[in-house]
């Protein structure tokens, strides 16, 4: 399968964005080793005070108190460019657990195309950290979603479904199933990503779907 888009300079319709740059400011950051790492597009990367928002970091805490998680979102990436970019992104941290959602903008890639890169993504990380839990999470439901939309946004969480129970220490997180993530006022203009209530709302699905792990820190 060709590569469709520019690893370091992604152009696209409307601009020409670096993730380069993106990467390149959390190898800025300390080296939080062992912990939860997230990983994945904009819903990730906006969870930060950069946005305005409680950065991730403070609100996933282990059962000790202390912060136990990684931030590792950069915004509009896809699973072409998060392959890219885990031997700088993940591989360095040695997670115990991995938080992985794939669905970011997807460029010129289809959806099957997409979900065949992001396994990629998972059988590097297990290859690397042979203990490591993995968490697939799903499209959380949307501001104003047509019934095209959810049903395709149904058909791609199902593969990550099927994927999870079929993998020793892999597990799907159903977003698009959580209720209080249905409240359309949780979204900023465009609809799409989160406003601090949304954060609020996400962070206590976190905190449900991962209280094993984080009664290991």
């Amino acid at each position: 399968m060709p590569v469709r888009i520019g690893l370091k300079h992604v152009v696209t319709p409307k601009e020409t964005w670096s993730p380069e740059e993106a990467v390149q400011q959390y190898e800025a950051e300390p080296l939080y080793k062992g912990q939860i790492v997230f990983y994945g597009p904009s819903n990730f990367t906006r969870w930060s005070a950069v946005w305005g928002n409680v950065p991730l970091r403070e609100c996933i805490l282990g059962a000790s108190g202390n912060p136990c998680a990684v931030n590792r979102g950069f915004g509009s990436s896809n699973a072409e460019l998060q392959l890219y970019y885990y031997p700088r992104m993940v591989r360095p941290l040695e997670p115990k657990v991995l938080v992985y959602f794939p669905w970011g903008n997807q460029n010129d890639y289809t959806d099957e195309e997409t979900w065949e890169i992001a396994q990629r993504v998972i059988a590097y990380t297990f290859a690397d950290f042979p203990d490591a839990h993995v968490y697939l999470q799903g499209i959380y439901p949307l501001r104003n979603m047509t019934p095209a939309r959810i049903e395709k946004c149904i058909r791609k969480n199902a593969w990550l479904k099927e994927f999870a129970e079929k993998t020793p220490n892999c597990f799907y997180l159903d977003a698009f199933s959580y209720e209080p993530l249905r409240n359309p006022d949780l979204f900023v203009k465009d609809g799409i990503h989160f406003n601090q209530e949304g954060y609020r709302v996400y962070e206590a699905f976190y905190k449900e779907a991962l209280k094993d792990e984080l009664a290991r820190f």
